[in-house]
């Protein structure tokens, strides 16, 4: 038998967001990989990733639409609807920047300059580690909700999110650092394809942003 929004959320008022988030973070871990099919210049590799970035975006767009669907406005749970609506559209912008990453290089394909490689990595990395701390704390949700949201599990949490905070901070400064080699090159690369990396790299920078702005939603709920 299908279980139903209901059952999940009856069950655990995170349940759906988490199912929400496992698809999400398909597309997230995929990125990698996107980007070492781009140094390799595998064209083929790039449109399989991509493609599979677009088919989990999709799918996770279809799990968000049907918990806004079924999520009836009486269903009683500890945290507040509105609260829950707001996580899950936050956790939905994350695949969506990922997916845009693919799509922005996609549209006008141009090797990953070799003098800002190593850097790229080092940010790239940074923002992964960013994305899987969010993805370790949604893990700990139900222990916050078998502890009633207090208590040391509690703590453990607002100790996880002050993590998170640290990590995306780390991402910033990569990024800037990038994009300011990314800058001296323009003479080599063009203005328009300085642009078009430029853009990337925020959208990637936004992979990590999307899942802090998740975690001091958290937080805040944690503090009512």
């Amino acid at each position: 038998m299908r279980r139903t929004i209901f059952d999940l959320f009856a069950k655990s008022p995170f349940g759906p967001l988490q199912d929400h988030l496992a698809k999400v973070m398909v597309c997230v871990r995929l990125i990698p990989d996107f980007f070492r099919a781009v140094e390799k210049g595998d064209k083929e590799q790039i449109a399989a990733i991509t493609e599979k970035v677009e088919k989990a975006e999709f799918e996770a767009d279809q799990i968000k639409n049907q918990i806004r669907l079924d999520l009836p406005s009486t269903i009683f749970t500890p945290v507040n609807r509105a609260d829950l609506l707001e996580i899950l559209s936050l956790q939905d912008r994350v695949s969506d920047v990922a997916e845009d990453v693919v799509v922005l290089y996609r549209m006008k394909n141009i090797p990953l300059p070799e003098l800002i490689r190593e850097l790229f990595w080092k940010f790239l990395d940074q923002v992964m580690l960013t994305a899987e701390q969010y993805a370790k704390i949604s893990g700990e949700l139900d222990e916050l909700v078998e502890a009633s949201f207090g208590g040391a599990e509690a703590g453990k949490m607002v100790e996880m999110i002050s993590s998170l905070s640290e990590m995306e901070h780390e991402a910033d400064i990569l990024q800037h650092a990038l994009l300011y080699k990314l800058l001296t090159l323009e003479e080599e690369l063009g203005a328009l394809n300085i642009v078009l990396w430029m853009r990337v790299f925020q959208c990637v920078g936004d992979i990590a942003n999307g899942a802090e702005k998740v975690g001091n939603r958290l937080r805040l709920f944690l503090s009512k």
